[in-house]
Parts: structure tokens; C-alpha cells; sequence
């Protein structure tokens, strides 16, 4: 499952049907019209006397092993040499990236296992690398052997340690199988045959050889001594809980410091990815039975998604709505819950990204059914991203993934591999927006850069009394309560709840059959006597009616004659952070969240240099997608979901 845990649900549901998701999709592309005309002009003002934190994020991406990654393809008519093969693994070395995870994932058994089959007694072993090996080490030579972090997770476990009726798999290595992973409890419940696997597995890894359940010696492997970081599985495969995996972690760990990284110098990422209701557990140290086992990195996954796969105007709503309810959780939760049980634990977000609807079917074509601007708005997300978790101090955050694909039959890749979250043109092996979004935050932006005050205003909508905000389904965001006046404050709530209510502004019904119940009680301490407050209703309310679509309202008042507004991820165009690097230079990270072109006035800033990655510069992939010029003056033009560094030099 590739959603951040608590998303689930809205992936399952039935969103709405076609002509009503038509008449919704016009109503919000008019309503953004009418915001983008009042708010034609944004103002940027960063106070670079008025330092507020220092970065200690670094930005990467993640690596997936599927077919499109392949030297050798094999089709019917005979071997054909992969043709995107060195662009894709020179794009991934030119980024230059740390901790850059490698996950041999479960639809490629050949690929991800190494040993397939059970062992038994008279028979040599099924341990076979044939397939392991050469992802593996192109990877490593993009990104190890150039001497940057990597963080291996070989998740899959074989089959046959589980209580599975059976363990076939598919006899061509780049059919992908995503039944694979079968049985929910292990036939061994100490996990000591689990902890033997990964033992013998990082043994070959960093040692060069190993020893059997025969005790045949294997040779030849490829002597990653000093490997850096090793994930523990993938989201809670097979069922497990987070007792479960807690035991099976330090069984595990404890096999490969003994087996394999013998001289102690891997460090470790917990829960891979799994529900974040189980960092409390995990880290609570009086639940291992190992008390100093390691605990230096936990791993969350996002993803958001939209309506409509081909239609953009849904986009904005879906991926930045859905991004600031996932901000929302880190602040409100994840990072509270590490930090009451193991402050010292980094958090490694090795899964950020965009997976849009229906993304495995094989009925599309080379396109995959996606518009070229997909690629500019998922990129647009991630540094919208990026820009909100560096102020919350997360350490990692993976943009996912280098590379995925349609079905190709004529290069033996039969079936789709999620490609809205490639990182490549799967034609070319270039980077396609996605990439070189990532690739402008590297060259840009790294842990140890100050932060500033920043700030971007626009005539804001009239405020009155009472005055409401909403936050619709099925992405789910958050809205801010504004006082118009800036010494006013919110002074009532008059109506809130979080489910399906009825009517609209200033005539709003509880539906009985799905309602949180506290929600007005929630927002009243979330916002009384503040001149402005956040609220994004989900996790924090729950899930009053699982697989349906739901929506938060709220009607408030402030104090004074003037009243207040409501704004969201839709009517906030774009997102600017100012930064000093630690060579001094002043950088500004200036983000388009609109389909639009949006006007913005760099207050205080005269000339600099631009680099932005925009539909004028790439969209689905390219050997260049950065473009440089000078800005002459303070306005600056983003085209739609532009991402751009201005470095000011007056």
C-alpha cells in the first residue's frame, strides 16, 4: 500500500461520479479564476535580519527495482540491450544525492529474494543472485562507489518462512507479481530463520561470501563494507503489527551485526514506512528485548493523488490540499510522538510523492494517460513540501521514485509499474520535471542554511461576519481562519463539523449518519483569541464514516468591524521561503501551487539570478530542465507550477 498510512481510506473511496465530478471540477477552476484575479499580484517579503531555524534537512529520492532499470531486456525476438539504461543511472548519479534508498520491492521476486525456494536436505540451496545483482550494482556505482549515504532495504521476505498455501512465482524475472507477498504469520515465531535470511543476505552484501543452511560456502558477492544505512522492511508486509515488528526487528538486527555487519558500522531505519501509530511503540525501548538495539532512523511514506488523472485543474486541490493534511500530521503528531519517546531519532521520509488514480492499468499507451503538466505539479508538490518540513526540522525527505513505467511489450515489460511517480521519461532515461525539481533543491539547498521570516500578502478577500472555511475531500487539507484587522481576534465558533454536513455558509446542518461529534469543542481550543489559526480536520478528528467522502466546515467570527476570511491550499497561489546558505549567499524558494501564471513583487529586491524548472524549461523529461536568467526589477512571472531559486544581488 503507497499511501502515508492514514490516507488509506481515501485512496479506497468511491470519490463521486463522473458528471458530478465534472460540474465540482468547473465550479473550483471557475472559483480559482476569480482568486487568481484578485490576487494577480503577490508580494514576497523575506526579513533577512529575522533568522527562525536552521535546516538540518537533507532532500533525495528513493530507487525502485522494476524492468524499465534493466541492462538486458529479453522479448521474444531475442535479447535488446536496454536503451535507456545509462541515461537513467547517469541522471541518478549526476544528482549527487545522500542517503538515497534502494528497495528490491516484492513484484520482482527474482529481483528481490535471494533465496526463492525452501531449502531441503539433500538438494543444493535456491540462493541465486543472477537477477539481485545488477540493479543492485548499477545503483551502488551511481551513488556508494561515488562515496554519498545510501540507505538498502531488501524488504521482501522469502515466501516460504511464512505460513503461505504457496509460494509460486512468475518464471520471467520482469513479470511483476504483486501476490508474492503471501501468509501472515511466520512458521518460525522466534523470526530466528527470518533473522538466519538477512544475516546470510548482508553477509554476502558487505562481506563478499556466506554460509548455507548446508553449510555451503558462497563466494563472489559484491563486499559493501562500508555500506551506511539499512531499512527494515516495507510497510508492514505480511500484517505485521507493532509488537510484531518490533520483535522481528530486533531479531533481525541483532543477525546481521552478527553476521554481516560485523563491525558495527550500519545504522538503522525502523518501521519502514508502516502505520505512524506504531512510532510510540517502536521507540519505547522497554519493548525491545534487545535494550540498546539501534533506533537512529524511523521512515514515514506519503502520497497524495487528485479526482482526475487527466484533468489538471484538479491538481492543485488534490496534491497541495493533500500535502498540508500530511504537514499537518507530522506537527501534530508524528514528530510529537518521536519526540516523547526517543528525541535523539532522526525521521527519514524515504517515500514523498504523487500515485494517481487507476496508475496500473495496462490499458494506457506510452503516455500513461497523463498531460504533460502532471510532471511540473507533481514537482511542484515536492518542493512545496520540502519548503514546510524544513521548517519542522525532518531530516530526510526521498522523493519517489527514480523510475517507473506503462506496460512496453516490445521491451518484455508486460505490465505497468506505477510510472506517475517516475522521476525519468521511461522513452529516454532524462529526468522529466519531477527530476529536476529535486535537482534544483540540491543545488540550492542543504542542512546548515539559515532560515528567515518570509512572508507573501496579497490584497486579501473582504472580510465580514460571520465568515466560514471549508475543507473538501476526497485530498484533505487544511483551512486558516484569518482576522481581517490585525489586532482582532477570533472571538466565536459558530458552527463546526467534521463528515457530511448539509447546507452552506451561514445556514450549516449536522448529518447524523456521519459526524465527528466534538468537532466544534475542537476547533473553539484550537482558535479562540487567536488573530489567525490552522485547522486540518484529518487525523485529528478521526474517521467518522470509513469509504466516504467527507468534508469540514466551519463558521467563525472575529472581533472588530472588519471581520474575517477563510484561505486553503486552492486559494493560496504560492509559497515562498527566504534562506542564507553557509556561503552567505541570500536564495529565495519561490513556488507556483496554481495551473495559472501568477505575478509575484520580490519586495526589497532589485536584480538576482533565476533558476527555475517550469513547462518552458521541462515537463516530461529532457537532458536539461533548469533554466537561468537575470531578473531585472522585483516582479517576477512563475508559469503554472513553476518551481524557482532567485538569488537576490541588489
Amino acid at each position: 500500500d503507497r499511501t502515508w498510512p492514514d490516507q488509506r481510506h481515501r485512496r479506497a473511496s468511491p470519490f463521486i461520479s463522473a458528471d458530478t465530478s465534472l460540474t465540482i471540477t468547473m465550479a473550483v477552476a471557475a472559483l480559482l479564476f476569480l482568486v487568481a484575479a484578485a490576487m494577480a499580484d503577490t508580494s514576497i517579503h523575506v526579513d533577512f535580519n529575522t533568522k527562525i531555524y536552521t535546516s538540518k534537512t537533507s532532500t533525495t529520492l528513493q530507487v525502485v527495482s522494476n524492468p524499465i532499470l534493466d541492462r538486458v531486456f529479453h522479448p521474444p525476438a531475442g535479447p535488446l540491450t536496454n536503451p535507456i539504461h545509462d541515461n537513467a543511472f547517469a541522471s541518478l548519479a549526476a544528482l549527487d544525492a545522500e542517503y538515497v534508498r534502494y528497495v528490491p520491492w516484492f513484484p520482482y521476486p527474482h529481483v528481490a529474494v535471494g533465496e526463492l525456494d525452501a531449502p531441503v536436505a539433500g538438494q543444493p540451496t535456491s540462493w541465486n543472485f543472477t537477477y539481485v545483482l545488477p540493479q543492485l550494482e548499477d545503483f551502488m556505482d551511481a551513488t556508494h562507489m561515488r562515496n554519498h549515504s545510501t540507505v538498502i532495504n531488501f524488504s521482501t521476505q522469502p515466501c516460504w518462512l511464512y505460513n503461505a498455501a504457496s509460494c509460486s512465482y512468475p518464471a520471467n524475472p520482469d513479470e511483476s507479481d504483486f501476490g508474492y507477498v503471501r501468509g501472515d504469520r511466520l512458521l518460525d515465531p522466534s523470526a530466528k530463520d527470518l533473522g538466519l535470511y538477512y544475516g546470510r543476505l548482508l553477509s554476502w552484501l558487505m562481506r563478499g561470501n556466506f554460509t548455507d543452511e548446508h553449510g555451503v560456502v558462497h563466494t563472489g558477492g559484491p563486499a559493501y563494507w562500508n555500506m551506511t544505512y539499512w531499512e527494515v522492511f516495507n510497510e508492514g508486509e505480511h500484517g505485521y503489527t507493532a509488537e510484531w515488528y518490533t520483535h522481528d526487528y530486533d531479531v533481525v538486527v541483532t543477525a546481521i551485526e552478527e553476521m554481516g555487519d560485523i563491525d558495527h558500522r550500519l545504522k538503522f531505519v525502523g518501521i519502514g514506512g508502516a502505520s505512524t501509530s506504531w512510532i510510540p511503540y517502536f521507540l519505547n525501548r522497554s519493548n525491545h528485548a534487545v535494550h540498546d538495539i539501534p533506533l537512529d532512523f524511523v521512515s514515514v511514506h506519503f502520497y497524495a493523488s487528485c479526482a482526475k488523472r487527466d484533468d489538471p485543474t484538479t491538481y492543485a486541490a488534490g496534491f497541495f490540499g493533500g500535502a498540508d493534511g500530511f504537514i499537518g500530521s507530522v506537527k501534530d503528531y508524528i514528530i510529537p510522538m518521536r519526540d516523547a519517546t526517543s528525541p535523539s531519532t532522526k525521521l527519514d521520509f524515504d517515500e514523498l510523492g504523487v500515485i494517481m488514480p487507476d496508475d496500473n492499468n495496462p490499458a494506457y499507451g506510452i503516455d500513461a494517460g497523463l498531460p504533460d503538466i502532471y510532471w511540473n505539479a507533481a514537482g511542484a508538490m515536492y518542493a512545496y513540501l520540502y519548503g514546510k518540513l524544513v521548517l519542522l526540522g525532518v531530516d530526510v525527505l526521498g522523493h519517489s521514485q527514480l523510475a517507473g513505467s506503462p506496460k512496453i511489450p516490445e521491451w518484455n515489460i508486460p505490465l505497468p509499474q506505477y510510472p506517475s511517480v517516475s522521476l525519468l521519461d521511461w522513452r529516454t532515461g532524462y529526468g522529466n520535471a519531477r527530476y529536476w525539481v529535486l535537482k534544483l533543491l540540491l543545488e540550492n539547498f542543504a542542512p546548515g542554511d539559515n532560515i528567515y521570516n518570509t512572508t507573501t500578502s496579497s490584497a486579501p478577500p473582504t472580510g465580514t461576519n460571520p465568515f466560514c472555511g471549508e475543507v473538501d475531500g476526497p485530498n484533505y487539507g487544511a483551512t486558516e481562519l484569518r482576522c481581517v484587522d490585525p489586532t482582532a481576534t477570533i472571538t466565536n465558533i459558530d458552527f463546526a463539523d467534521w463528515g457530511t454536513p448539509d447546507g452552506t455558509c451561514g445556514d450549516y446542518h449536522v448529518d447524523s449518519a456521519c459526524t465527528a461529534g466534538n468537532t466544534t469543542q475542537f476547533v473553539k481550543d484550537l482558535c479562540l483569541g487567536k488573530s489567525t489559526c490552522s485547522i486540518a480536520p484529518y487525523p485529528a478528528l478521526g474517521d467518522p464514516c470509513y469509504d466516504v467522502v467527507k468534508r469540514f466546515v466551519v463558521q467563525a467570527e472575529c472581533s472588530g468591524t472588519r471581520g474575517g476570511y477563510a484561505v486553503n491550499s486552492t486559494t493560496e497561489l504560492v509559497y515562498a521561503l527566504g534562506m542564507i546558505g553557509t556561503d552567505g549567499g541570500q536564495k529565495i524558494l519561490v513556488i507556483n501551487k496554481s495551473l495559472d501564471r501568477q505575478t509575484v513583487i520580490l519586495t526589497g529586491v532589485r536584480a538576482g539570478s533565476v533558476a527555475a524548472v517550469d513547462p518552458v524549461s521541462v515537463t516530461k523529461g529532457g537532458p536539461k530542465g533548469i533554466r537561468n536568467f537575470d531578473l531585472t526589477g522585483s516582479t517576477l512571472v512563475l508559469e503554472p507550477f513553476a518551481v524557482v531559486v532567485v538569488r537576490p544581488t541588489a
